[in-house]
């Protein structure tokens, strides 16, 4: 058998004499270390500023395809969401008128503005206005009134007064208005539903209403005011069509246009919005009434001023009749009488 002899001894002393002949390796100086530290440094800064990049893009490609989808989101809704109703336009301000939906707060709303299903519209102490219904209903707000529209054929009364025109063109318009006390609906009519601290008040002009509330439903007839309390219980007391209390809803009427009106189409205008009818003295009368053709304006005029200025340039005229109607007679022409309403 060959033995490979261990020599130890021999490998540990070639070790040593080589590094004495190599000798101590040279250090480097503080110059050169700097360098190098500096250099390091600056390579591992450059490696975390670059994976800061990295990051910040990433969160920026993140937040942006939330937005994104949040963007996409809120536009499907909104072009699968139903817009709101438009229930009738504004026909008359006179002050300020504001409305608001769910989504936003009061705003100031112009003439020819829609109101929508879902919007509370109110005027102030000082304002009064009148937004008109595509069948031709008049609905008119007095000072210090607020409502909501939760229907096209359903509004909630909160406070002040309301006055509905609902002329022959409107009569299957079966508009309701609720109160706290009770709700209002008409059968063709002219009404008033003006809300109290404990009570509500109908007061019927022409036609009639039916009221309805926790105890059953009343009828309501022209000439009588309805009240009824928020326990159900109910009182009628007579107004004359006439009586002033009905002056504010013609001082919140949209403006007549008499420009290419018949005269009769005037009269018949102006009798309404007074509570009065129309009596010609004779069928010529009529006859003239419905020929004539009116020019200029009625504006910033009271209802007896619009009546006299536009009677004066035509050849008919009042005659005396009772406080319910507006007599219309033919006569010959007063040649001092102005040519036409200049207002």
């Amino acid at each position: 058998m060959t033995t490979v002899p261990n020599q130890p001894e021999s490998n540990d002393a070639s070790i040593e004499e080589l590094l004495r002949e190599v000798g101590a390796r040279d250090e480097p100086s503080s110059d050169a270390a700097r360098d190098v530290m500096s250099a390091v440094h600056a390579e591992w800064l450059s490696i975390v500023q670059q994976r800061r990049r990295q990051q910040r893009v990433v969160a920026w490609r993140i937040a942006a395809g939330v937005a994104l989808a949040v963007l996409v989101s809120t536009f499907a809704y909104r072009s699968m969401t139903p817009a709101a109703e438009q229930v009738a336009s504004v026909e008359h301000i006179d002050g300020r008128l504001l409305a608001s939906t769910d989504d936003d707060g009061p705003i100031a709303r112009t003439k020819g503005e829609f109101i929508r299903v879902g919007d509370t519209v109110q005027t102030d102490a000082q304002s009064r206005a009148a937004v008109s219904f595509p069948d031709g209903l008049s609905l008119r707000l007095d000072h210090g009134t607020r409502l909501t529209v939760d229907a096209t054929d359903h509004i909630v009364l909160d406070a002040g007064a309301v006055y509905i025109d609902a002329p022959p063109s409107a009569k299957n318009h079966a508009l309701t208005v609720a109160t706290v006390a009770g709700s209002v609906q008409h059968v063709g009519t002219q009404y008033e539903v003006r809300t109290q601290a404990n009570a509500m008040l109908v007061s019927v002009r022409e036609g009639r209403v039916v009221l309805t509330h926790s105890n059953g439903s009343n009828t309501g007839e022209a000439g009588q005011v309805l009240r009824l309390s928020n326990d159900g219980e109910l009182t009628r007391s007579i107004l004359a069509s006439t009586d002033p209390q009905w002056h504010w809803a013609l001082q919140a009427a949209p403006a007549f246009d008499i420009e290419n009106q018949s005269l009769a189409t005037f009269l018949q205008w102006i009798a309404r919005e007074t509570g009065r009818h129309v009596v010609y003295s004779s069928p010529a009368a009529e006859s003239a009434a419905t020929a004539v053709k009116l020019r200029g304006s009625i504006a910033g005029l009271d209802s007896d001023a619009a009546l006299a200025a536009v009677l004066s340039t035509t050849q008919l005229r009042r005659y005396q009749t009772n406080a319910t109607e507006i007599g219309i007679e033919l006569t010959s022409i007063d040649s001092s009488a102005p040519a036409r309403p200049t207002h």
